[in-house]
């Protein structure tokens, strides 16, 4: 009898060190992030999305126990890399940067292989600046002297943008209705080609964001009219913004650069990755690096994001309809 009593209190403390084993094995599977962070980049190596996304990456491996690592998937706007996105595994290993921008005019443009609900922001981490810019021998000193020439010549004025249906160009489209100026809308195939449109008097202004046309105006051979944005650059505090001259809903379609998961990643992983993210990029060195870069770094919540979302497709799809850039 007695040496029963010790043959199961032999098998109930191996059973206890077993459970007690298993119990620290998954309790360490649980742990997050278990390898690197896929981050995926829509767009090619040396974007303004890309430098930003990976300047994110750098100064977040101070706050994860894993690192972020960029790979960019350019491809139909950033739709290729979202694809990816919402087919990997939603355990917080892939994530994505995108814009504000996708959700509220770019999905409108095109079929989409996938249900974009199915993508959830994790949080805003930077605001895109667009800027509306005249070459340095315009007789338009301030925005007040484009819109009193505008009204008084209808046609007259050209605004050139990096593509139709992108945030510049609704911007525009937004602005001269706005100021009830009839300008003629011309596309071009990206930032540089808009730029070098305007420096060539090839068109009366260009909208588009503030990194491409930087080295011109620090040069002196662009100026500034206006910021499309609720506050001022602090490298341009001279010139007003879209918002303190009357046209508010301009600002709209300046985008939240932003970090995004799949939905169904565990509440609790998400909100580690938001945590340490929101740590990076209120961080004096990322703060740095955006001010270098002509750009701002700026925290925004899940809510803001899509608020921010909501309020520009409320705009955006009518424009889009009007334009026939609308895909159902």
């Amino acid at each position: 009898m007695e040496t029963k009593k010790k043959i199961i209190l032999s098998i109930s403390i191996i059973f206890f060190f077993e459970l007690c084993t298993l119990s620290a094995v998954i309790g360490k599977e649980k742990e997050y992030p278990e390898k690197p962070i896929q981050l995926l980049v829509g767009y090619s190596a040396g974007s303004v999305s890309d430098l930003s996304a990976r300047a994110l990456a750098r100064v977040a491996s101070k706050y994860l126990e894993k690192p972020l690592v960029v790979v960019n998937m350019p491809g139909a706007g950033a739709t290729v890399a979202s694809n990816e996105l919402v087919k990997s595994a939603p355990d917080g290993h892939t994530i994505i940067s995108l814009t504000t921008g996708y959700f509220a005019y770019a999905v409108h443009q095109q079929k989409i292989p996938f249900d974009p609900k199915l993508i959830k922001p994790v949080l805003g981490y930077w605001e895109y600046s667009h800027i509306m810019f005249t070459r340095a021998e315009s007789p338009y000193t301030k925005l007040e002297d484009l819109i009193s020439f505008g009204q008084k010549n209808p046609g007259a004025v050209k605004f050139s943008h990096p593509g139709r249906g992108s945030g510049p160009h609704l911007m525009g489209l937004v602005f001269f209705k706005s100021a009830n100026i009839r300008a003629v809308d011309v596309p071009f195939k990206g930032s540089g080609e808009n730029v070098s449109a305007v420096l060539g008097g090839h068109t009366t202004v260009g909208i588009d964001d503030f990194a491409p046309a930087k080295k011109n105006i620090e040069a002196g051979t662009l100026k500034a009219l206006v910021a499309c944005t609720d506050q001022r650059r602090k490298d341009l505090p001279y010139v007003p913004t879209t918002k303190e001259v009357g046209f508010a809903d301009v600002s709209i379609f300046n985008p939240l650069g932003i970090i995004c998961i799949h939905k169904d990643t565990p509440v609790e992983r998400t909100s580690k990755l938001h945590n340490a993210l929101k740590k990076a990029v209120e961080d004096p060195e990322l703060i740095k690096i955006f001010d270098n870069m002509g750009q701002r770094s700026q925290y925004s919540s899940p809510e803001i994001v899509e608020g921010t979302i909501s309020r520009a497709e409320k705009i955006a799809v009518p424009l889009l309809k009007e334009l026939n850039l609308f895909i159902e």
